[in-house]
């Protein structure tokens, strides 16, 4: 008997790189030590700005050496403002990210 309705698409996000027909798993694999307050920017900057780690930090290179955009004025604002609210649960004492 065939199933009838609606085809189900695959599960899972999409293995996309920067440019069309890229994979991410084509990418050369970097491990980095950063320190705790820097590793709490990165994730929240990821959060606020929903998108990967690996996509915020192509993003920072590329405004630091002035190939890319920064970020627009309501951007920077929503990172602070997750940021405040990480600072904050530390300062409770309850594990962050």
């Amino acid at each position: 008997m065939a199933k009838t309705g609606k085809p189900r698409g695959t599960l899972g996000r999409h293995p996309t790189g920067l440019r069309p027909g890229e994979r991410l798993s084509d990418y050369k694999r970097l491990t980095i030590r950063l320190p705790p307050d820097v590793q709490g920017e990165l994730i929240a900057a990821s959060g606020a700005l929903r998108r990967p780690q690996w996509r915020v930090l192509i993003a920072a290179i590329r405004a630091y050496v002035g190939s890319g955009p920064p970020l627009s004025a309501d951007e920077r604002r929503v990172v602070r403002t997750v940021l405040r609210l990480h600072e904050k649960t530390d300062r409770l004492g309850k594990v962050t990210g």
